[in-house]
């Protein structure tokens, strides 16, 4: 069983800061596979203070005992989109290697989390990159009317020409060219189209719960009605780690409004994982006397 302790902000302080963690953190040790992000990591590096921060390291280097690491989401991204690209025939996303050995053998060392002005830099550049996220809907006016729900939405967004599919394509373009993250030199001939795109998200399922998410944040920021419906808060960082539930059998958070919409990701994607706060993972692991 694999679960992921995507969000530092929440699992991995409540471990950090719970008054008697050992019992839960033994009982993940035993039982457990863990996957850790490499954007949780970097949201460790980016915390101030640095006892806190030397916390967070160390319980990351125990779990990381029992598990791996993973390359951000943008990697992730991009390699997926990169391999379906070169063959699509042969594509299977579980043979893309994702694994982050350089980010887990700093983990073992520990010499980032001791330097400050590379702790200052990760902070500001977190604060750059959810600036940059919040003016992506910023751009859209609030729509009135319907769709008044996510599901309306979707169908709405599906259909040909839609935003699901611009969301899409704007990932798959930003693997190649100036924007991508692998290789500089190497530039998209002619962008995809929707067949193309479904045919990737149908057999990607971490990108395909990246665009469920992206258009989710859309919906809520700048479509669903004010006012009505469940909203969804999530900032760039909670939704850019969609692309990892298919990489876990149960996603932990400790966030009301990250549980929430990781779970509406994950049902509207159809991706079987169970998102779970920390308050019920752990009641789990309390046997009934």
């Amino acid at each position: 069983m694999t679960i992921c302790v995507a969000d530092y902000t929440s699992v991995l302080n409540r471990l950090v800061k719970d008054s008697d963690p050992v019992p839960f953190v033994a009982a993940i040790l035993s039982s457990y596979a863990v996957c850790i992000p490499a954007m949780s990591y970097e949201e460790i590096l980016a915390t101030p203070e640095h006892d806190v921060r030397k916390k967070l390291h160390d319980m990351c280097r125990r779990l990381l005992g029992v598990g791996m690491c993973i390359k951000s989401a943008h990697w992730v991204l991009d390699l997926h989109i990169r391999r379906f690209h070169d063959d699509p025939l042969s594509y299977s996303w579980r043979k893309v290697g994702v694994r982050a050995t350089s980010i887990e053998d700093e983990i073992q060392r520990g010499e980032f989390v001791n330097d400050a002005v590379l702790v200052e830099e990760q902070a500001k550049e977190l604060r750059r990159l959810q600036e940059e996220f919040k003016g992506w809907f910023q751009k859209s006016s609030r729509r009135t009317g319907k769709p008044s729900t996510f599901a309306e939405w979707l169908l709405e967004s599906q259909a040909k020409g839609g935003s699901f599919w611009n969301t899409a394509r704007i990932l798959f373009e930003a693997a190649f060219g100036a924007n991508s993250t692998i290789d500089k030199s190497v530039v998209l001939a002619s962008p995809p189209d929707e067949a193309t795109l479904k045919s990737f998200l149908d057999v990607c399922p971490p990108v395909r719960a990246l665009v469920y998410a992206l258009e989710l944040t859309l919906y809520d920021r700048s479509v669903r009605p004010l006012h009505q419906g469940p909203a969804y808060k999530a900032g760039r960082n909670d939704q850019m780690m969609s692309i990892f539930l298919p990489y876990c059998d149960q996603f932990l958070t400790n966030d009301t409004y990250h549980e929430k919409s990781l779970r509406e990701t994950a049902s509207k994607a159809g991706i079987p994982v169970v998102v779970r706060s920390y308050n019920d993972f752990c009641a789990s692991l309390i046997l009934p006397i």
